[in-house]
């Protein structure tokens, strides 16, 4: 990056010299906009000093995220996660056993016809 070659300070403080009577710039016009420079650095120099703040409190965050992170992954190799069970077998077993089948249902069925229609009733 770049030197910055001149200050606030220094701007101010800058004379410029005449060659000859009468010939060169009006030094309230050139007076007047080394000012308006003078209050850009002042702008510059702030605005830089805000954005290494922000990027000091970026890298902290992201050390401690990190650090976090690193925390997180050696917790889960010290106590390694368990697969879910399937389904089925998260079931109670007697909740297993009513789960119906095809059977139970064709079974379910022709008790309902024997009830409705009676028990002389042919398909």
């Amino acid at each position: 990056m770049a030197q910055v070659k001149y200050t606030q300070k220094d701007i101010y403080d800058r004379v410029f010299k005449q060659k000859r009577m009468g010939v060169g710039y009006d030094p309230e016009d050139v007076d007047d906009f080394l000012d308006g420079i003078i209050s850009d650095y002042g702008v510059f120099t702030k605005r830089i000093k805000e954005l290494q703040d922000q990027v000091g409190q970026l890298q902290n965050a992201l050390q401690e995220a990190q650090n976090q992170l690193a925390g997180g992954q050696a917790a889960a190799t010290q106590a390694p996660v368990q697969p879910a069970a399937p389904v089925e077998a998260a079931l109670a077993p007697e909740k297993q056993e009513e789960a119906p089948t095809n059977l139970d249902l064709i079974k379910r069925v022709a008790n309902l016809e024997r009830a409705v229609f009676g028990t002389d009733h042919q398909a």
